[in-house]
């Protein structure tokens, strides 16, 4: 029985094929036919990561074992967080020729594992390769120590080492989006720290006033930065009210009964 997974690849590998048999020259559809003469060292791989990178990096190299040369014409990521850097546009490879390509996620903000395909379009035909990204959480003793500085001083979050993962996500964001890169970072790490709340559950009533206050001013002596401009956070107005709109819709207002 397939996992999920593994579904998902044999899915993406079908629609690749349809989509370069449909866009392929007419001469060369037959060739979709016979194997892909191109090899990989691996079709899917696995690469560590540690949570504060900016980014994990891997590379898939390649044999072409055809009598006549093969272009790869580009690679499609399946999303904008994957990028991959061909040696050259187009990439020949010659009989017997071989090579490798660097790609790279973007990790900011992330934890745990996620599952990234690369899908390869070549004058051989399409096929697709897989990444899982395993991020380890941080060291508890880096823990300890950042929760030591934040209590110095909450604003920290915002700047040197913890720049990349609490301010670079967050961009222009709004809503759901913004929620997920500026609060679900703390709020619903895995695992979250024991004085870090659980914005899911309740402990007392909560209206726009009590999110907008929490969001805009944080709280002195705890964790908790302020994100509003005027406090020296990253925030906009209209990006706080637009978090203060998702709040009121998405998180419980009142505590459960």
């Amino acid at each position: 029985m397939f996992s999920p997974r593994s579904f998902l690849t044999v899915l993406l590998v079908g629609v690749a094929s349809v989509a370069w048999a449909a866009s392929a020259p007419t001469e060369k559809k037959s060739a979709a036919k016979s194997p892909n003469p191109l090899v990989w060292d691996a079709m899917e791989k696995t690469v560590p990561a540690n949570a504060g990178d900016g980014a994990a990096e891997f590379r898939f190299s390649v044999s072409n074992t055809a009598d006549q040369p093969v272009e790869i014409r580009e690679i499609r990521t399946s999303c904008g967080c994957t990028v991959a850097e061909m040696p050259a546009s187009p990439w020949v490879l010659a009989p017997g020729g071989q090579g490798s390509f660097r790609a790279t996620v973007d990790i900011r903000g992330r934890f745990g594992k996620f599952f990234k395909t690369m899908m390869v379009v070549s004058s051989a035909g399409a096929q697709v390769l897989a990444v899982t990204v395993d991020i380890a959480p941080f060291p508890e003793l880096t823990r300890d120590e950042n929760r030591a500085r934040a209590l110095g001083d909450r604003q920290a979050v915002f700047r040197g080492a913890c720049y990349s993962c609490h301010v670079e996500p967050i961009g222009g964001k709004q809503g759901a989006l913004l929620f997920d890169a500026a609060c679900a970072i703390c709020h619903e790490a895995n695992p979250r720290a024991e004085m870090v709340p659980d914005l899911r559950s309740a402990r007392g009533p909560r209206d726009a006033a009590f999110w907008r206050t929490w969001i805009t001013e944080g709280r002195e002596k705890t964790l908790m930065p302020a994100f509003g401009e005027h406090q020296g956070g990253p925030l906009s107005e209209a990006q706080i009210e637009s978090l203060v709109v998702w709040a009121l819709k998405s998180l419980p207002t009142e505590p459960a009964k």
